[in-house]
């Protein structure tokens, strides 16, 4: 049998990010066009959560699968994007939910995957954003690709990237995506704030199409935010703890009712980390998943902060599933 060379850091030089051009207007949820010139940060901020409101009635008002509905959710996800963008200040790319923990949690799966056998592992990032987790990856030689719903943001992540990567930056609905097309078989999906972003009503098909897109005994990571720390969208900005999310977290799910899913689509295990402490996520076994989800309920009874704590410290908002 032929060695085969582990992935080792590509000497390939991240492009040289030129200055954004910031947009002077975004497209409503009515279909006006408004003008972001002279807004402040707190204007700015009141039409995000007013946005978000309308798109999500508007993304909800169409039914499953319609053209209507994936129209609405790309034009939503360019206009929040571009008020966030705004909000940022400067030209550096929008960042989201990005984290060195996740990072090493995903070049660690890459790395045992390797170990075990993998000639190819790779990334697919289901709403890559800007690209800088794919950049992180594809500095340590793996290949890479994913599929974002914003235009505006996939044109930050061409950016990051370079020309080179720009056929495996998919833009569009990951359901449309043809696996046979896809210039590899990933080893590792990962999504970030995307699961609860997504209409309940199609979460299950989302999954249906990972699960076909991942390898035989790839893994899933799914990173989002769990209900215990409801609302965590725009929502808590503007309304008391423990309030439903009304911005565009469509759904925010218990651990429990993230696993359910998980089950249901095929995946074989299920686990959490054990715990996460500043700048580490601990890995130990299935990390007391089926305990956490035992002590859901009864930490929502606790006061508010005292449960973000524990939740946040259990990982909670974390769950690796193997195809």
């Amino acid at each position: 049998m032929p060695t085969i060379a582990p992935p080792t850091p590509t000497d390939e030089l991240s492009p040289k990010v030129a200055a954004a051009t910031k947009p002077n207007h975004v497209m409503l949820a009515d279909g006006r066009l408004s003008d972001l010139n002279g807004l402040d940060r707190r204007q700015l901020h009141e039409l995000q959560w007013e946005q978000e409101q309308k798109f999500t009635h508007a993304i909800l008002a169409f039914p499953k699968g319609s053209q209507e509905r994936v129209m609405i959710v790309g034009q939503a996800y360019n206009t929040i994007c571009t008020i966030l963008a705004a909000m940022q200040g400067d030209d550096e790319p929008l960042q989201m939910g990005m984290d060195k923990r996740y990072i090493k949690l995903v070049l660690d799966l890459l790395v045992q995957q390797y170990n075990r056998g993998s000639a190819r592992p790779a990334l697919f990032e289901v709403g890559y954003g800007c690209g800088s987790l794919l950049d992180e990856v594809r500095g340590q030689g793996y290949q890479i690709g994913g599929i974002e719903v914003s235009s505006t943001m996939r044109d930050q992540a061409v950016g990051v990237l370079g020309q080179r990567h720009e056929e495996n930056l998919l833009l569009g609905d990951l359901r449309s995506v043809d696996t046979e097309s896809l210039p590899f078989q990933p080893t590792v999906v990962y999504w970030n704030d995307v699961f609860e972003h997504i209409a309940p009503d199609e979460i299950k098909d989302y999954l249906q199409t990972i699960y076909g897109v991942l390898a035989p005994g790839g893994v899933l990571v799914t990173i989002t935010p769990n209900w215990l720390l409801r609302p965590s969208d725009v929502t808590g900005d503007f309304c008391p703890a423990r309030t439903e999310a009304r911005g565009l977290h469509l759904k925010e799910y218990s651990l429990a009712e993230v696993t359910s899913l998980l089950k249901q689509t095929g995946f074989r295990r299920i686990g959490t980390p054990l715990a996460s402490i500043p700048g580490k996520l601990i890995m130990c076994g299935g990390g007391g998943r089926w305990v956490k989800q035992r002590i859901e309920p009864m930490l929502d009874r606790l006061p508010v902060r005292l449960a973000h704590l524990l939740c946040r410290g259990f990982a909670m908002s974390i769950t690796l599933a193997w195809k």
